[in-house]
């Protein structure tokens, strides 16, 4: 009769014991890793906007944000910390705070999301510039890959 001796599968299963015990941990820097990529190619899509200081028309539509208002939306991107809630992790990217121009409608400042969304999206008065749309797709494929790769590292390290 055939005998058969396996050696090292303890070691083995211990190794996968701690990588279950730190999976949470991995995942949320491979998060950060992918949403770094696309905050990267977010912030240069808002270097890249039109700069446009005149008074949106019916005749003539901005083009454009002011170079206030593009420094200030610069300065306000960034990334959420990182989430935890059931069986997702995740984080947002978006605009915080207010410009620095003040007006009676907005005497803290025009918000920052506001002032993106109408880029974004346009209004009557502003033609629309996807910048976080576009940026977002283009930067899709190279996000994954660095989410890919980060958890690579990780597991390979644990491993062994």
């Amino acid at each position: 009769m055939a005998q058969m001796q396996v050696q090292g599968l303890e070691e083995y299963a211990e190794r996968l014991g701690s990588l279950y015990k730190d999976s949470e941990q991995i995942i949320k820097e491979s998060v950060y890793e992918g949403a770094s990529v696309v905050a990267d190619s977010i912030k240069s899509g808002l270097k890249s906007l039109p700069v446009d200081n005149g008074q949106g028309t019916e005749d003539k539509m901005l083009t454009g944000v002011s170079r206030r208002q593009k420094a200030d939306l610069i300065d306000a991107f960034g990334l959420a910390p990182i989430e935890s809630n059931g069986d997702y992790i995740n984080t947002k990217a978006g605009f915080d705070g207010y410009g620095q121009t003040k007006s009676k409608k907005y005497p803290k400042g025009l918000p920052n999301a506001l002032l993106m969304r109408s880029v974004e999206s346009g209004t009557s008065f502003r033609k629309k510039t996807p910048v976080i749309r576009s940026a977002v797709n283009k930067s899709r494929k190279a996000a994954v890959e660095a989410m890919d790769k980060k958890m690579e590292e990780a597991c390979t390290e644990l491993m062994d």
